[in-house]
């Protein structure tokens, strides 16, 4: 029992460690509007500044795909909205967009379903490219 107490310590921290987020980097807040939950990623990560993917993943109850959303993008106020393009019916939309200067800055997300919409501003911390 004592040799075989080291090899099961090592697989559970084996375990833990491919659970958990190997990036290093801290993700981005995830947002709720109604009864959805709203993630976002950037390809890459962290942003660049200039063009960067931005892949917007929206779950309802029980984290079914919501899919009857318009998802639009931009990068700051003056910007024009962007629609993003909706990946299957997996509740994913995304869409490259000009986030702007490095530093810090919000993306804006703006959901529509049916006449309801809503912005969400989530937090970016654009690199220099």
């Amino acid at each position: 029992m004592n040799k075989l107490l080291p090899v099961l310590m090592l697989f559970v921290l084996n375990c833990v460690a491919a659970c958990s987020d190997s990036s290093g980097l801290p993700s981005i807040p995830a947002q709720q509007w109604k009864d959805a939950i709203i993630r976002i990623e950037t390809h890459p990560n962290p942003p660049l500044a200039g063009m960067s993917e931005i892949v917007v993943i929206v779950t309802g109850p029980r984290g079914r795909p919501v899919q009857d959303l318009t998802v639009s993008l931009r990068g700051k106020d003056s910007a024009p909205w962007v629609q993003a393009i909706q990946d299957g019916l997996i509740g994913v939309y995304r869409r490259a967009v000009d986030i702007g200067d490095d530093g810090a800055m919000q993306l804006q997300v703006r959901l529509r379903q049916g006449v309801d919409e809503k912005i969400l501003f989530f937090p970016l911390n654009v690199q220099a490219s």
